[in-house]
């Protein structure tokens, strides 16, 4: 639980995963990302519109299992166990929000704010998502 605190509260934490600056935007009408506007559902995206990357290795956005079907959560794809761009956690299609590791398999509970289990200790890295109308916006 002290753990939940630390990671969760106040601006001292500090993810092994490096700051990256980027903006990455989508319409939630149109395919493939009305998929998230259900709850448990999340996208891997490596590219915004214009072809750049974004995220460290990625982004996964989505919606909590909990959700209330309008309320979106983005992570960065990078592992923080490997903390390698070239490490993106991969989704796993169970309806739940899971993402594993293909090199050190840990999972991550997506719809409980990326929590690890197996190797990792650190949550996946958050970003910030607003919505407008059917415009999602993710940034850092």
């Amino acid at each position: 639980m002290l753990w939940l605190c630390v990671t969760g509260c106040g601006d001292s934490y500090e993810s092994s995963i490096p700051s990256i600056s980027f903006n990455f935007s989508c319409s939630l009408s149109q395919s493939p990302y009305y998929k998230i506007t259900t709850p448990g559902q999340f996208l891997k995206v490596d590219k915004n519109v214009n072809g750049l990357p974004v995220g460290y290795a990625g982004l996964i956005i989505g919606q909590s299992v909990y959700s209330d079907g309008n309320t979106y959560i983005a992570y960065d794809a990078a592992c923080p166990v490997e903390a390698n761009r070239s490490v993106a956690v991969e989704l796993v299609e169970d309806g739940l929000g899971t993402a594993e590791c293909p090199k050190c398999h840990t999972k991550y509970n997506l719809s409980s704010g990326g929590f690890p289990t197996g190797e990792g200790t650190e949550y996946l890295k958050h970003y910030k998502v607003s919505v407008s109308g059917t415009t999602l916006q993710v940034r850092n």
